[in-house]
């Protein structure tokens, strides 16, 4: 099968990496795959497997105003057009929103159906105005539209009147080092330190919460004077934060190193997680800490914690956004060895339930149905004919 799959960047982000992920996938079970990014190499982080063929269109940038916005929009459309119809695909994949309206417009009359996965909480950010009516429209022009969560899908089927189906991101085993276990219950690997380190990961921006985050390790550092907070992302966000941790006098205690394509590695010597997010769609990084068999703290935000976390079983959820509550909880985990250590043994439990190739069987699945629903409706036109 041919694939074209469609994303803005392959900058640090969830989406870019689940996106890299299923493209190595489908390319070595002898698909033939091409990955269109609307941006430029320049921006990425991820690398892509060599049998998978890379389009950069480098048509994306913000716009100054709205006059620009509408002849970039129609640039990039001109251009992703062109891509479709150079790589001939069987299907079109498209992940996030805007460029899921681009691509369900880009496509219209090439008969290609076209797959679009929304990737974060459409009620945390709902289309108003004419954006409202596009979304509307095209989602319901695409062939399938995937959500990652129940709550997610229905949404979407409220806002565009169509079915949506639910496929969750997977999460890959990566190796360990050989002088640790894979039980999920042995401390973090430590070099003569008794410092802890409680993690977090994510883009530097408003979405995530690290504002919030800064706040609650502000209330529990004095109590906890061996642990050290760590956030691991890049993005606008930064100054802002900098500002924050010097104003609480954190300076000492709160490092923001920046992007690391390591984060696994990160995860592994971490002793908490923590995810501030005030909206997400399925956060990859809090499914990625807890197959590393490592204790999660996260807000119950829109969507995805809930569906990961069993408070008290698997990991700890607080109230969205409330930061006492947070407080409260890291003062907990951040105090009992023990309990972190049961919480992260059964949250390396997500390795089955969201392994890569159960996922992967459940977008194979939705390309069969769909190449299936655009031969048939071929064959009525030719009949027609």
């Amino acid at each position: 099968m041919k694939l074209a799959l469609v994303i803005s960047s392959l900058g640090g982000g969830g989406a870019e990496r689940v996106m890299t992920m299923l493209a190595k996938a489908w390319a070595n079970a002898g698909n033939e795959v091409t990955l269109i990014t609307l941006a430029s190499p320049h921006t990425d982080s991820y690398p892509l497997d060599p049998a998978v063929q890379r389009i950069a269109l480098a048509v994306a940038g913000d716009s100054p105003h709205a006059v620009a916005a509408i002849g970039n929009n129609l640039a990039r459309l001109r251009a992703l057009r062109r891509a479709i119809k150079g790589c001939r695909p069987d299907v079109v994949i498209s992940f996030m929103a805007n460029t899921n309206l681009l691509s369900v417009t880009a496509a219209l009359g090439l008969g290609v159906p076209v797959i679009v996965s929304e990737r974060v909480s459409v009620e945390a950010q709902p289309p108003r105005g004419i954006r409202a009516v596009l979304y509307r429209l095209l989602y319901r022009r695409a062939a399938a539209v995937v959500a990652q969560t129940r709550r997610a899908a229905r949404d979407i089927e409220r806002r565009t009147g169509r079915a949506v189906s639910v496929i969750p991101n997977p999460v890959s085993q990566v190796s360990t080092p050989a002088n640790r276990g894979v039980s999920g219950d042995e401390p973090p690997m430590r070099s003569g330190t008794d410092r802890r380190n409680l993690l977090a990961v994510g883009r530097l921006s408003p979405q995530k919460g690290f504002d919030l985050l800064l706040e609650a390790f502000a209330c529990v550092a004095g109590h906890h004077a061996n642990w050290d907070l760590t956030i691991l992302g890049e993005g606008r966000s930064r100054a802002g934060l900098t500002a924050t941790i010097v104003a609480r006098g954190l300076a000492s205690r709160v490092s923001m190193p920046g992007f690391d394509s390591h984060v696994r590695e990160a995860m592994r010597q971490a002793d908490l997680f923590v995810l501030s997010s005030r909206f997400e769609g399925f956060p990859n990084v809090l499914l990625e800490a807890m197959s590393e068999g490592r204790a999660c703290a996260s807000f119950d935000c829109n969507t995805g914690p809930r569906e990961l976390i069993c408070h008290g079983e698997n990991g700890w959820l607080v109230p969205a956004e409330d930061v006492p509550a947070l407080a409260a909880a890291l003062d907990v985990l951040m105090g009992d060895d023990g309990l972190r250590a049961r919480l992260g043994a059964h949250a390396r439990e997500v390795l089955t339930l969201y392994s890569l190739p159960a996922v992967l069987g459940q977008w194979n699945a939705l390309l069969a149905s769909v190449t299936t629903s655009a031969g048939d409706m071929k064959a009525a036109q030719e009949v027609a004919r």
